[in-house]
């Protein structure tokens, strides 16, 4: 059997190595450390809809099946080059940045020390925006890029057009940047730049799609919530984060397309319930709290394709909310059926959560599907999926409590823009 083999580096500098290999129906894959022993799992092709034309043998969907996990590995930042030292990273060396670059994500709830800095009010309280994360790059040469968050430069079903070519305007305001920029953050829509649904649909559409929803309800603005570099030198893990904030009221000073997030400064707040009040009667989605002079440092950004999360930015939400795995099969012990009027549909999912390279079981959720997303996917072939769930409150064997359940667990909507392997479990 020959093997494909990728390499990526871990947090702590070893070199990680993933092979695959397909002979027949069978898929092999081999992982673990350079010049490690190798740990080795097979899984295999089945035959499906066998007697129609759409007939796939168990061969073809094995390769089918590798072709799935080696596109997974590549956007998880695998390469068939070994990884070199992230400290030599130059945004600007190549026409486009590397799609294994991943930019930072705030911690899904508060580590002690940020409550603490929140209680003292010390923190810095920045308003969440839930919109779609993107990145605008204006090179040194003068060509300007839009990457999404997972640094794609275009909408996947699409050969010709890139983002940029469905935010003329945001590509216009990019162009007054320095050279040398990279801006991290939201793309929002609506007057208080609450209107989820129209990102949503924007970011989904095929270009002229997009075009045309801008026109009939407003074009997409951007929020910059960091700045990574800036005329060239890199700022993120090396400025404090309130100094970063200066350089984005420069760049929004025109109130135009770009604009500063909501913030509230040291002394400017006084506690957190306060603020989650706050957050219910405006509607918002929460905030992120930050420690406004920590520089992020090797949290920042990484070229391992998943990005890591700095215990000095975390977010502040009213109701909690996390990512999940969802798997459904009754017959397996993975959920359940639901009764009466929805008896054979999904009653009710298992959710887990990746600890240390493995899934983790939470609890199930049974609760907040609607009737149509019950008919759409009470297929076991529908599973797994990644659902957003919200919960009142959450326990931890770790510390000390005899599950890691959620409380109140509901399901809030399908992440159809996030993979199995982004649901962590909580490290803090």
């Amino acid at each position: 059997m020959e093997y494909i083999t990728l390499y990526n580096k871990a947090r702590t500098g070893a070199t990680r190595v993933w092979q695959i290999g397909v002979e027949g129906d069978r898929v092999s894959t081999k992982f673990g450390q350079l010049d490690g022993a190798l740990q080795e799992v097979t899984d295999y092709g089945y035959a499906k809809n066998e007697g129609k034309k759409n007939y796939i043998s168990a061969e073809e969907d094995a390769h089918n099946l590798a072709e799935r996990m080696l596109l997974k590995k590549r956007r998880e930042g695998y390469s068939e080059e070994l990884p070199g030292n992230e400290e030599e990273f130059n945004p600007f060396a190549t026409p486009f940045l590397p799609e294994r670059l991943s930019f930072y994500k705030p911690q899904n709830s508060l580590p002690v020390k940020l409550e603490k800095k929140l209680a003292s009010r010390d923190a810095w309280v920045v308003r969440k925006y839930d919109g779609e994360m993107m990145v605008l790059v204006h090179h040194l040469d003068g060509s300007l890029v839009i990457y999404s968050r997972k640094m794609l430069r275009r909408h996947h079903h699409e050969v010709d057009e890139v983002w940029g070519d469905r935010f003329p305007h945001i590509m216009e305001a990019l162009a007054r940047t320095p050279p040398g920029t990279i801006l991290l953050g939201e793309l929002v829509s609506g007057d208080d730049f609450s209107r989820r649904w129209q990102v949503a649909q924007v970011m989904k559409s095929l270009t002229p799609r997009a075009l045309s929803l801008q026109e009939e309800y407003g074009p997409l603005h951007f929020v910059v919530w960091d700045v990574a570099w800036w005329r060239g030198e890199q700022l993120l893990g090396k400025m404090q984060y309130r100094y970063r904030m200066d350089v984005v009221g420069i760049l929004c000073a025109a109130r135009g397309v770009l604009h500063e997030p909501d913030m509230f400064l040291e002394r400017q707040y006084d506690n957190a319930r306060q603020l989650l009040q706050l957050a219910k009667d405006e509607g918002w989605e929460g905030f992120v709290v930050v420690d406004p002079c920590s520089t992020y440092g090797d949290r920042g950004f990484n070229l391992r394709g998943k990005p890591d999360r700095p215990d000095t930015c975390g977010k502040l939400k009213p109701t909690f909310e996390d990512d999940f795995i969802a798997r459904w099969d009754p017959e397996g012990r993975l959920g359940s059926y639901g009764s009466g009027k929805y008896t054979g549909l999904v009653g009710s999912v298992a959710l887990f959560q990746i600890l240390d390279g493995k899934e983790v079981y939470i609890c199930d959720c049974g609760n907040g599907f609607t009737a149509e997303f019950l008919h759409q996917n009470s297929q076991k072939d529908s599973w797994p999926k990644v659902l957003k769930v919200e919960y009142s409150g959450r326990t931890y064997v770790r510390d000390g409590d005899d599950t890691n359940a959620l409380q109140f667990p509901r399901f809030v909507e399908e992440r159809d823009d996030k993979m199995l392997e982004d649901c962590e479990f909580p490290q803090f």
